[in-house]
């Protein structure tokens, strides 16, 4: 059986120049019998598609691209579309249920990566993977990010890094402590050079869901900080 890297040889995509073919592997080689849904978005010329159907021989595997594309994958589907919009996104997720594999490769721009994010995490299976590439256009402006500004609130590597501290905050600790949407539902996250794995599933040791702490527990939690 070829390994994930040896049949990227086949195939021209970028994911072979940038290393990432090592990478996908550790984390694929116990799922490629599995029968998964799969999401990429962002088609190119097909060629990672032809990858994953190639490797994952039981999955179901569909692609998001803004551009028509003009050739055909057999057993995989190709939507047109941006990645911006809900209302397709919402088709495809209506049509394939959860997705136990989901790749940003698409926009590179941050307002992207963070909105398609935050609408496909619902529909991402619990112990699904998402995964986005090239986060290097984190760092240039005409993507939406900064070469200075390295904690860019909008960029979508801080976006992620915040998810990474939701994972490992205490909320005792945090006067006025408001819950976010991903609080306790993500596992682990691992950056890589360029490339990030979000891993859906409780938090292991994440046990605030229900805690309820007033404004006075708060404000003396608060004081008590500043005056130990």
């Amino acid at each position: 059986m070829l390994s994930l890297k040896e049949i990227g040889s086949k195939y021209p995509t970028n994911k072979n120049d940038y290393g990432f073919l090592d990478i996908y592997e550790n984390y694929f080689k116990n799922l490629r019998n599995k029968n998964l849904n799969i999401l990429e978005i962002g088609v190119d010329k097909g060629d990672s598609l032809r990858l994953w159907r190639e490797y994952f021989i039981n999955s179901r595997i569909c692609g998001l691209d803004i551009d028509k594309k003009d050739f055909v994958i057999q057993n995989v589907e190709i939507y047109q579309g941006d990645q911006n919009d809900k209302i397709l996104l919402n088709k495809i997720a209506k049509k394939y249920g959860k997705f136990d594999i989901i790749i940003d490769d698409g926009s590179h721009v941050s307002k992207h990566i963070i909105n398609s994010f935050n609408y496909l995490f619902d529909h991402l299976r619990q112990d699904g993977i998402y995964i986005v590439e090239d986060l290097q256009t984190s760092y240039i402006p005409r993507y939406g990010g900064s070469r200075i500004n390295l904690i860019k609130k909008n960029s979508s590597m801080n976006f992620f890094k915040s998810l990474s501290d939701s994972i490992n905050y205490e909320n005792f600790d945090r006067p006025f402590f408001k819950k976010h949407r991903f609080d306790g539902l993500i596992k682990s996250i691992h950056f890589y050079q360029n490339i990030v794995f979000v891993f859906k599933g409780q938090s292991a040791k994440y046990f605030h869901q229900n805690v309820k702490i007033n404004f006075l527990d708060r404000l003396k939690k608060m004081l008590s900080f500043f005056f130990r």
